[in-house]
């Protein structure tokens, strides 16, 4: 694999936008992680090709940063550099044509041919040394239009990604985002529809009440197509959001609880424990905490899935010091892909 990667790193400068997104999507898939040469690199190709990308492949190329860790390095400079991203990403996207003899340049050089100043050269010069330098440009073009023209699968797999990178996007991409989200939510997949709040969750984003309601009354419709490790998801980010479902919405997933309560795993059983607790539920006349508390394979074996054993008998309602704290992350179903 090192010799393709090799052979794929001499051929760069001639990849259009959907051969950087194809490769990049292959190596994820793979598992294989390039040199740091090779990402510097292929970053500088997708900067230059950033216009050229379409929504699919945009998304497919998130997608792959976010599986092989791909991460921004923070630095020093970090607010200075966040600005002059955004600023130079939408230079990008107004200049329409990049030849295929301006891709085969630098980053820096492409830049200084279409008009930068030599301060917005010199910024971009330094950037491209950060790891994922080249993530706010991408997500600065995602949002150029609105998102229009943008599938759910496409939306969804831009904010999993951002949640498996922890990168908080900027608020002007979350105002495109949640209405441009929102009128898809009912194209989402229940695997699409849990991610979407796991992600928004992670990032610690505030988001609309109403917007929210919205999206779980639509998982809510769509309960019985969500396996136990998907109502799992959506309590856990819906309580890590401080937001309290409506009663009806409660009622619902309290049914779906007890109804596929053999198939949760200890560590999901205490996420929505956790979760039932923050929305303000009693541990006493309850079916559902009657049912944990009697599940001996979640007794015995899953104390570490909440920050400790204490915490964990508190949650449940048994005797015990207890002490405050939040439970384990219950992670968003990893058997998503970017499609081709």
């Amino acid at each position: 694999m090192d010799a393709v990667a090799q052979e794929i790193h001499s051929k760069l400068a001639h990849f259009r936008a959907q051969d950087l997104s194809n490769t990049l999507w292959a190596f994820a898939m793979l598992k294989y992680q390039p040199t740091e040469t090779w990402w510097q690199d292929f970053e500088r190709q997708v900067y230059g090709a950033l216009t050229d990308l379409t929504d699919r492949q945009l998304a497919n190329l998130l997608w792959a940063f976010a599986v092989l860790e791909r991460r921004q390095v923070a630095t020093d400079a970090t607010p200075a550099a966040a600005s002059t991203s955004a600023s130079a990403s939408a230079s990008a996207s107004s200049s329409a044509a990049w030849s295929a003899d301006e891709l085969s340049t630098s980053g820096t050089a492409a830049a200084a041919g279409l008009g930068f100043s030599a301060p917005e050269v010199e910024l971009l010069a330094a950037s491209e040394r950060r790891s994922g330098w080249v993530l706010d440009p991408l997500l600065a073009h995602s949002c150029a239009r609105g998102f229009s023209g943008y599938s759910a699968g496409s939306l969804h797999l831009l904010v999993w990604s951002l949640g498996k990178l922890h990168h908080p996007p900027p608020a002007a991409w979350l105002e495109g985002f949640l209405p441009a989200a929102e009128a898809q939510f009912f194209r989402f997949s229940p695997t699409e529809l849990s991610n979407t709040i796991w992600a928004l969750a992670k990032l610690g984003v505030e988001l609309p009440g109403p917007w929210l309601d919205k999206l779980l009354l639509v998982a809510q419709w769509r309960f019985p197509s969500f396996p136990a490790r998907l109502l799992s998801i959506v309590a856990w980010s819906t309580a890590t959001l401080n937001h309290r479902p409506q009663q009806e919405w409660l009622m619902c997933f309290e049914e779906q609880v007890r109804a596929k309560f053999l198939d949760f795993t200890g560590h999901e059983l205490a996420c929505v424990a956790w979760s039932l607790r923050r929305f303000g539920y009693s541990t006493r006349n309850n079916a559902v905490f009657y049912m944990l508390q009697k599940q001996h394979r979640f007794l015995a074996a899953d104390f570490e899935i909440l920050s400790n054993p204490k915490l964990l008998r508190q949650v449940l309602g048994w005797k015990g010091e207890g002490q405050s704290g939040n439970a384990s992350d219950c992670g968003s179903d990893d058997d998503v892909s970017g499609s081709r």
